[in-house]
């Protein structure tokens, strides 16, 4: 469950049709407008007369480090159908935008470090952050790159670095990421997806006949570390992978 940080020091004006929520700082202005409707007594959607009724909110966040003929520079702007996924995309672009050194980062709370990926799956990845993660990436064509590294979250990217060097990764062309290990990762790979818990040999299953791992420390999983190939829940698996 995202966190959503401190509630934001709205400034708020209400005008005839037009709702206005204005957040203004050194560095930035953020806005969100409600667009009004009137609601007739007859309406066809059935709603009572006089009810007030917004259908859209437009938000936008302009800089104001660097200026653009003398007025704050637009930076990103959208349409959200409710004030509070407006909100939220404010929260995450002020996270990601400006250095968490400038304070504004209690504000956005864990939308700093939530991304969209390729599947649609929107990933915190804020624990993932300073450990070993294994990322696969989309690349042109459909094929796909694993990348192992520790994670940096800088701005809007990825940054996966390992004594191979650094690679910047765009968070919308990754299919997967986790902090297992490339072992265990290959492991995945050639095991059955719904027993396998990605770490080590364990599997999320208990100990039946002919299985030669035995209970493991975590509750219904059994542990084959140690013991020789299992011929329930390792045929097919690579002799290096079992060491």
């Amino acid at each position: 469950m995202q966190s959503a940080g401190e509630p934001i020091p709205w400034s708020f004006t209400d005008s005839p049709g037009v709702l206005m929520w204005m957040w203004a700082t050194e560095h930035f202005v953020v806005r969100i407008q409600g667009t009004e409707v009137s609601v007739e007594s007859e309406s066809l959607d059935g709603l009572p007369g006089g009810r007030r009724l917004v259908r859209s909110y437009h938000w936008n966040l302009s800089d104001r480090v660097r200026l653009q003929q003398g007025v704050p520079r637009l930076l990103i702007e959208g349409n959200s159908s409710t004030f509070d996924q407006a909100e939220n995309l404010i929260r995450e672009h002020i996270g990601k935008c400006y250095d968490r050194s400038l304070g504004y980062r209690r504000f956005a709370g864990s939308h700093t470090f939530t991304f969209q990926l390729s599947t649609g799956e929107n990933v915190d990845v804020s624990s993932l952050i300073g450990t070993q993660c294994t990322v696969t990436v989309l690349m042109a064509g459909g094929a796909r790159r694993t990348v192992v590294g520790d994670l940096e979250v800088i701005g809007y990217r990825w940054l996966v670095t390992s004594a191979d060097g650094s690679f910047e990764i765009v968070p919308e062309h990754v299919v997967a990421i986790t902090n297992r290990s490339a072992i265990a990762e290959q492991a995945r790979a050639v095991v059955h997806i719904e027993t396998y818990s990605g770490v080590g040999r364990m599997y999320r299953e208990d100990p039946r006949a002919g299985c030669t791992g035995r209970v493991g420390f975590m509750q219904g999983t059994v542990d084959h570390a140690g013991a020789g190939r299992c011929p329930l829940h390792e045929v097919g698996i690579p002799d290096h992978l079992l060491n």
